[in-house]
């Protein structure tokens, strides 16, 4: 047991929540827990047979890292700032159709 690692330890766990979960008494309850719970033990093992193949192919890296979609950034000082609405009622970044005037674009998040 000590060669196990944290992601068969959390298997594990969930293996011992599926187990208890049949005294949870309202059955749809039960129900969408051990479907929760099942379906994440299937992920887990997912997991741990992409690492095991990566490691048969000699590959490092697990993850490839990708950009991020949106950046947050601090909040500002100024209150009340909203973004410039073109003439045409949408958002200079990703032009989506701006309805009301948040202070920022609800489709992308921009900010000015």
């Amino acid at each position: 047991m000590e060669d196990e690692s944290e992601i068969d330890l959390f298997i594990r766990h969930l293996q011992a929540e599926l187990e208890e979960s049949s005294e949870i008494l309202d059955i749809q309850a039960r129900k969408h827990r051990q479907w929760q719970l099942e379906i994440s033990i299937q992920e887990g093992i997912k997991y741990i047979k992409k690492i095991e193949e990566r490691k048969i192919l000699g590959l490092d890296n697990i993850f490839k890292e990708k950009e991020a979609v949106r950046l947050i950034k601090k909040k500002q000082t100024k209150t009340n700032k909203s973004i410039e609405i073109g003439d045409d009622g949408f958002c200079p970044k990703c032009e989506a159709e701006i309805k009301e005037n948040l202070g920022f674009c609800e489709s992308c998040g921009f900010k000015k």
